[in-house]
């Protein structure tokens, strides 16, 4: 994924190697575990009609980071101020807290949908669910779903990787607001508003033990990139690949409107590419060829 970041896709891929799941984990298993946590969800929460504001919102999110699915997107009524990324990479889910959607601006709304899209852009759910479990204390037994029985090593190892998750969701969040200050207002407020107002950023806590990396860090990370010809690429991309797919297809493919016409997209990049085309080549010089 172009805005992974490179420990994340590291760690990620070892982990991998390490937990294996199998084809029937994902039919009998994650997917009985997902649906009966979306039964959940669904009961208390309110699921977002595409046509609203938010749901406007989210389809902004997946079609800027190319997503290959909309998620379904539940307001949650209990979640108070958290949000956060599950299901399968078929079927994405994203919930999010009401009390955290009434306190954020219309941009920190947006840098959130794109923080978790990021999640499911990069295919973290799987795992994130799988540590879930394993941070719960649940013993996952390898003769079910083909995990070594390592469970020490496998939860430092989840959470190592875990926090590494969350820097690649933050560069997506600022790929999708296009906005430092949003996307560090976001993080700032979803800190303060979990931890009853102390200030994250003078613990000295280890982040060894933790899911998310300290605010401090997720801060200096993310002006890093910012200002890095790793963003500035990663963002050509996205707009190069979403330029081409809208002249080929200039229909929204989560909610079948049409977007851009197909003319004020081909017409501006006409030059540029008539230029590439009758460019002349290189005259064929017989005097430079080694005679045998």
């Amino acid at each position: 994924m172009d805005y992974a970041s490179e420990s994340d896709l590291e760690k990620l891929s070892l982990l991998k190697e390490l937990v294996t799941p199998a084809a029937a984990i994902k039919a009998f298993y994650l997917k009985r575990i997902i649906s009966q946590h979306e039964a959940e969800v669904s009961n208390r929460s309110d699921l977002v009609d595409r046509e609203s504001k938010i749901g406007s919102l989210l389809i902004r999110c997946a079609d800027r980071l190319c997503l290959k699915y909309l998620p379904r997107l539940y307001v949650d009524q209990e979640l108070g101020f958290n949000a956060y990324s599950f299901g399968l990479d078929d079927k994405p889910i994203i919930v999010v807290g009401q009390d955290l959607i009434n306190t954020l601006t219309e941009q920190e709304v947006l840098a959130l949908l794109g923080h978790d899209s990021g999640h499911i852009g990069c295919g973290h759910m799987l795992y994130h669910a799988l540590a879930e479990f394993i941070l719960q204390g649940i013993s996952l037994s390898a003769s079910t779903v083909g995990i070594p029985l390592l469970e020490a090593p496998l939860r430092m190892a989840l959470l190592s990787w875990r926090r590494e998750s969350e820097i690649s969701a933050d560069r997506a969040s600022l790929l999708v607001a296009d906005s430092l200050d949003a996307v560090k207002s976001l993080l700032r407020k979803v800190t303060i508003l979990n931890s009853g107002g102390a200030n994250q950023t003078s613990k000295a806590l280890s982040e060894i033990i933790s899911t998310h990396p300290h605010l401090t860090r997720r801060l200096a990370l993310l002006e890093d990139y910012y200002r890095s010809a790793e963003y500035f690429k990663a963002r050509s991309k996205l707009e190069s690949r979403n330029l081409v797919r809208k002249a080929l297809l200039p229909i929204c493919r989560f909610c079948g409107s049409v977007t851009t016409p197909y003319f004020t997209i081909i017409l501006p990049i006409l030059p540029a590419v008539a230029k590439k085309l009758t460019r002349p080549t290189a005259s064929f010089d017989r005097s430079s060829v080694t005679r045998l």
